[in-house]
């Protein structure tokens, strides 16, 4: 089973697009983007972090995506960022790919890595 994407041109551009998508379509509505498509941007989101290209308009895009639509909704507080090694950012988000392929994306546990994911690893 694929668990993490290996980064590919074609991921990197799948990512941000489907990072646009999903936050395209949240103020729109009020549902949030399913499964499968927050398993993709959080996939993009390990790819880029792999390739350093956390300081990319694709990570800006795919990052807000993930942080403000993928899950239940939080509280509307911008995240502080912590001081934390960047190598961590890479665990964190492989954490949030390992919750929606649980399942559990709609649980209080995606909202907790999701939040720490947002604390610790925002765009450069």
């Amino acid at each position: 089973m694929w668990r993490h994407a290996v980064l590919t041109p074609a991921i990197l551009a799948a990512a941000g697009l489907i990072g646009a998508a999903v936050a395209h379509a949240a103020p729109q509505s009020a549902q949030r983007p399913g499964e499968k498509a927050c398993r993709e941007a959080a996939n993009g989101l390990v790819s880029m972090l792999d390739a350093k290209s956390d300081d990319t308009a694709n990570y800006r895009a795919t990052y807000a995506a993930v942080v403000e639509t993928c899950g239940p909704a939080a509280p509307a507080s911008k995240p502080k960022p912590e001081p934390v090694d960047r190598g961590a950012c890479h665990d964190l988000a492989t954490a949030l790919v390992d919750i929606i392929e649980d399942g559990k994306m709609n649980t209080q546990a995606f909202v907790r890595a999701r939040a720490s994911f947002a604390r610790a690893c925002p765009p450069r």
